[in-house]
């Protein structure tokens, strides 16, 4: 009787997610997006998560002025993300179209 437990409990271990991910709604198509983007500036790095973007930037000299990251998409629709002065890193929500873009420009003005 002990061993039929351990061996469910087991398969039940290892079945659950298996199970989970294959019926976790639409995971694939939300993670999907394909794009070039070119990154100009002092920028270290930038994820997106659906319509969030996070821009990490170099730290900045101290006399060096920054005001704004700018993203940009081929349509030449731009989202401006105002900076702070000594701030390393931006974040926004991006609108529909440019969270979609096909391609994005990312500049540290």
């Amino acid at each position: 009787m002990a061993a039929k437990t351990a061996i469910f409990i087991a398969s039940a271990l290892v079945l659950t997610p298996a199970v989970a991910s294959f019926m976790w709604p639409g995971r694939e198509a939300a993670d999907a997006t394909a794009r070039s983007v070119e990154l100009s500036g002092p920028i270290q790095s930038f994820n997106q998560t659906r319509q969030q973007i996070q821009v990490r930037l170099v730290p900045a000299a101290d006399n060096e002025q920054r005001s704004q990251v700018i993203v940009r998409s081929a349509a030449g629709r731009a989202l401006s993300i105002p900076l702070k002065h000594g701030q390393t890193w931006a974040s926004a929500t991006l609108p529909e179209d440019l969270a979609g873009a096909s391609a994005l420009q990312i500049s540290v003005e």
